[in-house]
């Protein structure tokens, strides 16, 4: 009897230092906010000067820490921060202020498969075998894994089968590290005193538990975290390299993104000194165990660094158009299925725009690029706030269908408070 009961004192105890996750609440249950006061009817200038107005309102009650990007033509037209960098509230943010990425990290993953494909160094219909001979699957090819449609199982799901930790699953429950209730030290330190999930280990996992799989490959789309963490081990075995090393030597060194990086617990300290912790009200949100895998996520970007990345793909810099024309086709499947993923973003069904979200622990992010109208939206978001999708959606509605950078999001309804 008792060893049922102390996982659930713990639990409760735990819940009574941390309280309840910002992100408890559901969708459908979504917290209220002021909206925007702005006309339909208004410019973009005006709509724009009455956002920062409302972002700066909602970070001074502690609703909103973060970056804010709307670009046209690759000028920005509103780039702010707001808030501070660090747990003490000790830093402003600034436009070189390094955001974690979440899953917005998964385009660069795949770009950096995409420049070894240009360089003649691997196919995307290759088998993931080929380069990785432990990895279990002989039916699955890097298409499938940029795609999400490998079948692999999740890799979190496998880590707390093979590393069972109630701290883990509370952590997950309730959307704070558990790490950083009870570490002090320097992150680059962990590892010399705790255990770290490595990309290798998941390598590991997945082989073990190959009964696990899900599907087929090709058959449908699931998004897979596991499968964007094998990637990273591909471009290391074809490379050479490390995958932090390739990032920075291929993609942000080239592209002059000074404030931008991989970053995990094996980084070396002192990288990326200007690197926004994820909080979480009075506490760390920061990193946990898990962050010593790559490919899913992992990469940090300033706000200002976004434009960069926007020329970039827009100008065809790092690798043809004829290239990147490929990461914005969408997958079909064996069952004549279409899913509307490309390489490292998700695609709209007229081929107008490219998007994605990402989140972890105390970060919530989201870019949007405009394909026809060469506008782009980000937002970043690093304090574990409840509000942070109802403030995006709320974002949207406001921008939409407004020239002239003509955001386009469907489903964007006049909120009633």
């Amino acid at each position: 009897m008792r060893p049922r009961i102390a996982p659930i004192v713990l639990l409760l105890i735990i819940i009574v230092i941390v309280g309840t996750s910002n992100y408890s609440s559901e969708k459908s249950k979504l917290p209220l906010i002021d909206p925007i006061s702005v006309s339909s009817s208004a410019t973009m200038a005006e709509k724009l000067t009455a956002i920062d107005r409302w972002l700066l309102a909602l970070s001074k009650k502690s609703k909103f820490n973060g970056a804010i990007l709307i670009s046209k033509d690759n000028k920005p037209g509103l780039m702010k921060t707001y808030g501070y960098q660090d747990l003490e509230r000790e830093r402003l943010l600034t436009h070189q202020s390094s955001f974690r990425l979440g899953s917005v990290s998964k385009q660069f993953t795949a770009m950096a498969l995409m420049i070894l494909n240009n360089q003649g160094k691997l196919k995307y219909d290759d088998s993931v075998q080929k380069y990785l001979p432990s990895f279990p699957y002989s039916d699955v090819s890097i298409r499938h894994l940029l795609s999400h449609t490998s079948g692999i199982a999740d890799y979190m799901n496998l880590a707390l089968k093979e590393y069972f930790s109630l701290f883990t699953k509370i952590g997950f429950y309730m959307n704070q590290s558990m790490v950083n209730l009870f570490y002090n030290g320097e992150p680059s330190e962990y590892k010399d005193h705790y255990t770290i999930l490595t990309s290798e280990d998941v390598l590991n996992m997945v082989g073990k538990y190959s009964e696990k799989r899900l599907f087929l490959a090709g058959e449908k789309y699931l998004y897979s975290n596991t499968g964007y963490v094998i990637l990273s081990l591909v471009v290391e075995a074809v490379s050479g390299q490390t995958f932090e090393s390739f990032l920075d030597k291929e993609i942000f060194v080239p592209l002059n993104m000074e404030n931008s990086s991989f970053w995990n617990l094996f980084t070396n300290p002192g990288k990326l000194s200007n690197r926004v912790q994820g909080t979480n009200g009075k506490r760390l949100n920061d990193y946990s165990w898990m962050d010593g895998v790559s490919g899913d996520g992992s990469v940090f970007l300033s706000i200002e660094d976004f434009l960069k990345w926007d020329r970039a793909l827009k100008n065809h810099t790092l690798i043809p158009r004829s290239k990147f024309d490929k990461a914005l086709v969408p997958f079909v499947s064996s069952k004549e299925d279409t899913t509307f993923y490309g390489f490292g973003w998700s695609l709209s069904k007229e081929g107008t725009s490219m998007s994605h979200g990402g989140s972890w622990l105390g970060a919530a992010t989201y870019i949007y690029r405009k394909l026809d109208t060469d506008a782009m939206f980000v937002l970043l978001e690093s304090s574990t706030s409840k509000y942070s999708y109802v403030i995006r959606k709320e974002i949207q509605r406001v921008l939409n269908k407004t020239e002239p950078h003509m955001f386009s999001w469907e489903q964007i309804v006049v909120p009633t408070f």
